[in-house]
């Protein structure tokens, strides 16, 4: 049996891949004729919520469809309504949740060329820090999730330039936490520019108060 994207949450016997909050989708592993698949959806939240979550999924899903035929990349699948995104569940765990095996230098170097393929294709991620959105199969290959918060650019001019640097930060921020004995010295300066970069932006204290200040405002009646 395939092991769950993240650590689920069990509610009413479906499997959550990630903590439900009210602001954000849920993401759950659901089973259709026989295969898994992995299901975000902002259905169920309050209307606000739900009208950005609707932007959000087309978004993530016309991305989806850029990406298409890259190994690596979930596929889309038929989703039941406007507010939600439906795709293959590629198997293993994320690298945040899972422990049982370090990424060695194989998959290193696969996850390079799956960010410049979808490079490539003009996506820029955007937000590879998150070990969340890296997966590694039961195979030990790797695999990406969530471009929600992506961006396409097809003419890869200067701002295409600029901002696949901050995808490398990423991988080289995931590199020093999970197996730094592999990071290399360019890796090592972008991941301390990544970190001082890091700290000129919004502080996670503050993230975590403004998080559940809405939280409030949106379980009001």
């Amino acid at each position: 049996m395939m092991e769950p994207v993240a650590s689920p949450n069990h509610s009413e016997g479906e499997i959550f891949l990630k903590r439900r909050r009210i602001y954000g989708p849920d993401v759950r592993l659901i089973e259709k004729d026989g295969i898994l698949l992995v299901e975000k959806t902002y259905r169920d939240r309050p209307l606000p919520v739900r009208v950005a979550g609707r932007l959000l999924i087309r978004w993530e899903t016309f991305v989806y469809s850029k990406l298409s035929g890259i190994p690596g990349i979930p596929v889309l699948a038929t989703s039941p309504d406007r507010y939600t995104i439906t795709t293959t569940f590629m198997g293993g765990g994320n690298l945040r949740a899972r422990a049982r095996r370090t990424p060695d230098s194989r998959y290193f170097d696969e996850l390079e060329r799956l960010i410049d393929a979808v490079h490539e294709r003009g996506v820029i991620h955007l937000d590879l820090r998150n070990r969340r959105n890296y997966g590694i199969d039961d195979m030990g290959r790797p695999y990406l999730v969530d471009f929600a918060s992506s961006l396409y650019l097809p003419n890869k001019g200067l701002l295409w330039r600029l901002l696949r640097h901050i995808d490398l930060m990423g991988l080289a921020k995931l590199k020093a936490k999970v197996n730094p004995a592999l990071i290399r010295p360019g890796e090592r300066r972008a991941h301390a520019l990544g970190r001082t970069l890091s700290r000129l932006w919004i502080p996670p204290r503050v993230l975590r108060f403004v998080r559940g200040w809405l939280s409030g405002i949106l379980r009001r009646p």
